[in-house]
């Protein structure tokens, strides 16, 4: 009995640090524009000048099929501006500033803005 009751503490101990450790995977925001779908990720990085906090950007269209719920990467043309709102809403609430540089560099690429 012993042994068991053992295990048992030991078993709540790793599902409780498995779920502190999930936890904090969580992304920073969500923005949805009908199906369209922009998740918001922060993480922590080292920089040559310290610490620096990095946002990635996840973009998807959610869909139901059936009954279960499914995401995918392909996007018609309205909902294809139904992201470019999603995308907006993110740069805004975001605080994403495009660098004078990103022309630069696309005059050098010899690519349109």
């Amino acid at each position: 009995m012993r042994t068991f009751m053992r295990f048992i503490g030991i078993s709540v101990a790793i599902l409780c640090f498995v779920l502190t450790s999930y936890s904090q995977d969580k992304p920073k925001a969500t923005y949805i524009v009908g199906k369209s779908k922009v998740t918001v990720w922060e993480n922590e990085k080292q920089g040559e000048f310290g610490k620096f906090i990095a946002k990635d950007f996840k973009i998807e269209k959610v869909y139901k099929k059936g009954k279960e719920w499914k995401t995918t990467n392909s996007f018609n043309l309205t909902e294809l501006l139904q992201l470019r709102a999603a995308i907006d809403k993110a740069i805004n609430k975001e605080g994403v500033i495009v660098k004078e540089t990103d022309n630069v560099e696309n005059k050098k690429t010899g690519q349109k803005e």
